[in-house]
């Protein structure tokens, strides 16, 4: 299992490093960073199965934290901690889908349960590869789809092999890297069309990564049976 702590504070940080690294099961790997934007550039290398954050950082704190990292496919388990005991700070963690909730200080044997609890319940190593892979590209294409994108773009960026991306991508999703992509760029078209009238059919298909007006029609109509101004009209 491999395991990112935050923290802003290096004394509060050292210590808890000591007392997870203790708690957490055999094997577990422990990487530290000492802030939200320093644990985001380890996590693009690191790829942690679980990231154990504090909330009260300055300049980025752990809600902005777990966005940034969801919303990137850089990790999806978070364990917060704060020394406020406050529902509100509860029930917004909640909401994020956190993992858990601790108050500092750490009690070692009730972080020693859950990161067991969490380890018996990750996919293999090999699966696990997979799915970090899997979400963080895909993840990509949700933030970039309007961008120039393609195998090899994603390869370079991700340092994975081209065909490798291929074969996982006709793996999770049953179809290959062009027809996915075309088909979410498609998706975002028609909500395009249906909410921004005023765009022109063109204005549309650049934002949504086509700079050739015949050929965002030729796709929108393979994808949806119609062209683009007849979806609108429709609509």
């Amino acid at each position: 299992m491999r395991l990112l702590i935050v923290d802003d504070e290096p004394i509060i940080l050292g210590g808890l490093v000591k007392v997870i690294k203790d708690a957490a099961p055999l094997g577990t790997e422990v990487r530290e960073a000492g802030n939200a934007f320093e644990a985001l550039e380890v996590m693009k290398g690191y790829m942690p199965d679980v990231t154990v954050t504090d909330l009260h950082m300055p300049e980025k704190n752990g809600f902005e934290l777990m966005e940034e990292a969801k919303g990137s496919g850089l990790c999806d388990r978070f364990i917060i901690l704060t020394g406020y005991d406050d529902f509100e700070y509860v029930r917004r963690a909640l909401r994020w889908g956190v993992v858990d909730y601790l108050l500092k200080p750490l009690d070692k044997n009730e972080i020693a349960g859950l990161l067991t609890h969490i380890d018996q319940e990750l996919p293999t190593e090999a699966d696990s590869e997979c799915e970090r892979h899997t979400k963080r590209i895909l993840a990509y294409i949700e933030n970039h789809y309007m961008n120039d994108l393609s195998l090899d773009h994603l390869a370079e960026l991700m340092k994975l092999h081209p065909n490798y991306i291929s074969s996982l991508f006709k793996k999770v999703t049953g179809d290959t890297f062009v027809n996915y992509l075309n088909a979410f760029r498609i998706k975002e078209a028609q909500k395009l069309l249906g909410t921004h009238r005023h765009l022109s059919v063109s204005e549309i298909g650049r934002r949504v990564g086509f700079e050739n007006k015949h050929y965002f029609t030729k796709v929108f109509k393979k994808y949806t049976g119609i062209t683009p101004g007849a979806y609108r009209t429709s609509e």
